[in-house]
């Protein structure tokens, strides 16, 4: 290859990497507004799987009152609705998080290191395949895969930001479980295996994190939404008239959340607490 020849490879290759990182710069949504507009005055929350259903209504209530909202899912350039709203509101911060991704967690803590969250809202899960959890039909990877999500998603997401819910001021991590985890009500139904095993393990789970956090002054606790009519609730087949929306739901959490205290996980011991303020049983 001639000097002349290698010249024009090389000015070829630095032009097709430019335009690589422009395309993957335009192309990056895991900040819609800058983080310019972080009112470190304003109390934060973060939110994972914020790009719909109780998530996003999460987002909303929190958003219009003021709050610094970090709203993480796993696929921002998808999440039409979150970036609408976010043009209403500059103190939403959209991050692509996926909770099953180790790497894409600590890349985001490390954004936000030293900048202190009042609350961790571990909202991401999935339901999975009716069929695929019955006796008989078993699918171990979607099991392995919904455990994945609402199991250890959580507890790592809660283990990588502790130091940010530390430094703040409310100190309350929570993570969303569900009825169909207590093997109280649950006991004797054959339905939803893999779901229901994920989130007993969850609750297990959250009480050892509370146990861990709290010579930090960090309030790990449960909380669980009824049944929200959302996208989630459909696939499941689940077919029954006691449905909330995701809005009526989230306006019960967000008065339980605030509640949360010393006081309260004593009260509960803590066991989940629903949006309408019933506490769930084992």
């Amino acid at each position: 290859m001639s000097y002349t020849n290698f010249r024009s490879y090389v000015a070829i290759i630095i032009a097709i990497s430019f335009f690589l990182l422009g395309v993957t710069y335009a192309n990056d949504s895991r900040v819609t507004n800058g983080l310019e507009s972080f009112d470190p005055e304003k109390p934060t929350v973060l939110i994972t799987g914020s790009n719909r259903g109780i998530g996003f209504a999460f987002v909303k209530h929190y958003a219009k009152g003021g709050w610094n909202v970090i709203a993480t899912c796993r696929n921002p350039n998808q999440a039409e609705d979150l970036k609408t709203l976010s043009k209403n509101f500059s103190n939403i911060f959209i991050e692509e998080m996926d909770v099953t991704d180790l790497g894409e967690i600590t890349h985001l803590a490390q954004k936000y290191k030293n900048k202190p969250i009042d609350i961790l809202i571990n909202n991401a899960g999935i339901l999975g395949n009716l069929t695929k959890q019955s006796f008989g039909e078993l699918d171990y990877e979607l099991f392995q895969k919904v455990m994945a999500v609402n199991t250890f998603g959580p507890l790592k997401v809660a283990e990588i930001f502790a130091e940010n819910v530390a430094i703040s001021n409310q100190k309350k991590i929570v993570s969303m479980t569900s009825g169909l985890g207590s093997m109280a009500i649950m006991g004797n139904s054959e339905r939803f295996y893999f779901y229901r095993m994920s989130k007993s393990a969850l609750n297990m789970g959250v009480l050892a994190l509370n146990a861990s956090l709290k010579s930090k002054g960090v309030i790990a606790a449960l909380i669980s939404p009824g049944m929200v009519d959302t996208q989630l609730l459909d696939e499941s087949g689940y077919r029954g008239n006691n449905k909330v929306s995701p809005e009526e739901s989230v306006a019960g959490l967000v008065k339980v959340i605030d509640s949360i205290s010393l006081e309260t996980m004593k009260k509960t011991r803590g066991r989940p607490t629903n949006f309408d303020e019933m506490i769930l049983p084992w």
